[in-house]
């Protein structure tokens, strides 16, 4: 599994230079080039330290390595999405990255982690979760910790011959801790017997002044070397991946952070390396392993040891990762996110996402829904054929955000004419294994890039579900997009497609939202229930302040203040059906919300002209707020919306007025920024 640094096609290939340039390297040759990388948290992190490395521009080893085994996921009970059991890992040569909370802060040190690996190869127990452990009884007896592979390197130590000097649970940190030795030189060696057991000696003839201890850490009882200190508190060039340079006199890394804390004291051994036989000297920390080689050339001496080659070789053997297919254990439904998270609905096709995903990032949203046509997407003229499906805008679109660590819902509308036999709608029934077919190639494609897809939009309206609306052919709806959905990317999230809030009572029009959902909940017994993670809900609003609802306390608007449904809080009757039919443990995300301001709105949108945009702002604070202290149920709120003002969006209606959408938008016609985009921002950025 050695993959040499190729920049693989997920679009990375084209925009990852554009994205975080190499400064002021000389030329790259293909055999310097970065791996791959398959979350941009993880390049991030590769980049800074090691990007000097790959460039030429310094004279140090890897601190990750020059080589990407393998990615996928694996068994997390602990990591986010909560109840989702697994998290993205990738392996290098050095170490594995891990990805255990996606939804939290990208500029945090511990946004992306590498594991614990030294110790599960030393104790021969698995972590997969912060509290489970899964014992193989097989402590790594075939890996070398230093040198060539076990085939020609029969002799080296092996990450079981630690166990004799490690520390790595209780009774081993009882057994195994040492007193301080700084001041003396390295003289002991360790060598294994014939059933692979370590063996302490000691050889006064290795001893010299770099290996002077330096440091002891009193925390397991382990003493290190000033040779392996002083590489551990290097300073260097590293790379600045926000302002794209590379930066002089900086401390390369925390070694806490990469390495852990050590469990071994540094012993010598012989190892070969590239065939031939030599004294190193070793050390073994919670994460990671060092290596001092006394002959290597200045800047190489010390050495990040290869675990995660080792790892990976003890746990997966000789194949791949399990987990670049699904995963086999059930996920824990319903995946929540770990707090209230801030959203906003843009749209990006056809439009300058560079500028787009730039409001984004400064208005601190971590979501951005966007909407997709299933019918613009696939050409049903093509049959089956693998290639029906057009996905080149839609690509664009999910790398600008992906890249940029904005987290994507595509919410899917618009069944092509082919399958339904009415004007507009769902999928005839005998076609909804089409919907299917579709959503198992959107999140096959999309898998680890996209993070939850809505199943369409306010399935209570005839002008999304057709005439006739009924709710059990939302359910096989639902059904087909939630098992293709989780065949593909079992981590994603599926939402149900929110209702829109009505109290008109004609299947041939519209649905009451309480109705429907009362409806479909008694369906088959709740069969419902099986086929989503979190609700999706659109509340109203109008011209009402969030704390205000009817009939108990309408507020002071002169207008649209005679029913519930114009109301922000309608969502809270919706919430209460969820509960009074066991669907409780779910999340609620407002896949939409907001409030309208506008001086010409379209017909039916005269509320608009009550709204100031200081009203706008101001609403759209006290809903946050109004989640944030009222409901613990609530995850993401997506506001609707960014830049559906903008002329390249949204056009000029042939009465003169406003298309319904641009009132909404926080952004003017011209591009100038309404007081709800501060008020948005200020709120979005005191939440990270």
């Amino acid at each position: 599994m050695n993959k040499k640094l190729a920049l693989i096609a997920m679009v990375f290939a084209v925009v990852m230079s554009a994205v975080f340039p190499l400064v002021g390297s000389g030329p790259t040759t293909a055999e310097a080039a970065p791996p791959a990388f398959t979350k941009p948290g993880f390049q991030r992190v590769w980049l800074t330290t090691d990007s000097p490395v790959d460039n030429g521009q310094v004279q140090r080893s890897y601190l990750w390595g020059p080589n990407f085994i393998d990615a996928g996921y694996e068994r997390y009970d602990d990591a986010a999405p909560v109840g989702g059991q697994r998290r993205w890992v990738q392996y290098f040569d050095k170490t594995r990255m891990e990805l255990n909370n996606p939804f939290g802060d990208p500029n945090s040190q511990y946004y992306v982690t590498n594991g614990l690996l030294v110790v599960e190869l030393v104790s021969g127990r698995r972590q997969e979760g912060d509290n489970r452990f899964v014992d193989t009884n097989n402590p790594a007896n075939n890996v070398p910790v230093a040198g060539d592979n076990i085939a020609v390197n029969a002799n080296a130590p092996t990450y079981k011959t630690l166990r004799a000097v490690a520390s790595y649970d209780d009774a081993s940190v009882a057994a195994n801790r040492q007193p301080s030795k700084i001041g003396q030189m390295v003289s002991a060696t360790l060598t294994k017997d014939a059933d692979g057991n370590g063996v302490v000696g000691n050889n006064p003839a290795l001893a010299s002044a770099d290996t002077t201890i330096a440091y002891y850490d009193n925390t397991l009882g382990h003493n290190i070397p000033k040779v392996m200190w002083d590489y551990m508190n290097q300073t260097g060039p590293v790379f600045d991946p926000n302002a794209r340079v590379t930066v002089n006199g900086q401390k390369v890394f925390d070694w806490l952070y990469a390495m852990g804390f050590p469990i071994t004291d540094a012993y010598w051994t012989r190892v070969k390396v590239a065939g031939v036989e030599q004294d190193v000297l070793m050390q073994c920390f919670q994460r990671r392993c060092l290596t001092y080689t006394p002959a290597n050339p200045a800047g190489y001496k010390v050495e990040m040891g290869n675990v995660g080659q080792h790892y990976f070789a003890w746990r997966y053997g000789g194949g791949k990762m399990p987990s670049s297919q699904p995963i086999n254990d059930p996920i824990l439904s319903p995946l929540k996110v770990p707090a209230l998270s801030y959203g906003i609905n843009a749209h990006l096709f056809y439009q300058d996402r560079d500028q787009i995903t730039g409001w984004v990032k400064d208005l601190s949203a971590r979501w951005v829904r966007q909407q997709i046509t299933w019918s613009d997407i696939e050409d049903t003229t093509k049959g089956d054929d693998p290639n029906r499906y057009v996905w080149t805008e839609l690509d664009k679109i999910v790398d600008s955000l992906y890249l940029n660590n904005i987290h994507i819902i595509l919410s899917p509308i618009g069944t092509p004419a082919a399958y339904k036999s009415g004007g507009s709608g769902l999928p005839d029934p005998d076609k909804m294994n089409k919907f299917g077919d579709f959503m198992y190639a959107l999140a096959n494609r999309y898998k680890g890039k996209v993070d939850a897809y809505e199943i369409w939009n306010e399935m209570n309206l005839s002008r999304e579900s057709g005439t006739g609306i009924n709710v059990s052919r939302y359910v096989s709806m639902l059904s087909k997009a939630y098992n293709s959905v989780k065949a593909a990317d079992p981590a994603a999230f599926v939402i149900f497609g929110a209702l829109s809030p009505t109290e008109t009572n004609d299947p041939n029009y519209a649905v009451p939202d309480t109705t429907y959902l009362q409806q479909i909940y008694a369906y088959n017994n709740g069969e419902v229930k099986k086929y989503f993670d979190v609700m999706g809900m659109h509340p109203g609003g109008q011209a009402n302040a969030p704390q205000y609802l009817y009939p108990d306390n309408p507020g002071p608007s002169p207008a649209w203040n005679n029913s519930s449904e114009f109301y922000f809080r309608r969502i809270e009757s919706l919430r209460k059906i969820m509960e009074n039919s066991g669907d409780g443990a779910k999340q609620v995300w407002l896949t939409e919300f907001g409030w309208s301001s506008d001086t010409n709105p379209q017909d039916g949108y005269d509320y608009a002209k009550l709204n100031t945009e200081q009203n706008q702002a101001d609403y759209i604070t006290q809903a946050y707020q109004l989640a944030q202290n009222n409901y613990p149920w609530m995850g993401v709120m997506a506001l609707w919306n960014l830049n559906f003002s903008l002329p390249s969006v949204t056009q000029p209606t042939a009465n003169g007025k406003n298309d319904e959408k641009l009132g909404f938008a926080i952004l003017r016609r011209d591009g100038s920024k309404r007081p709800a985009y501060f008020a948005y921002q200020a709120l979005a950025r005191a939440a990270k």
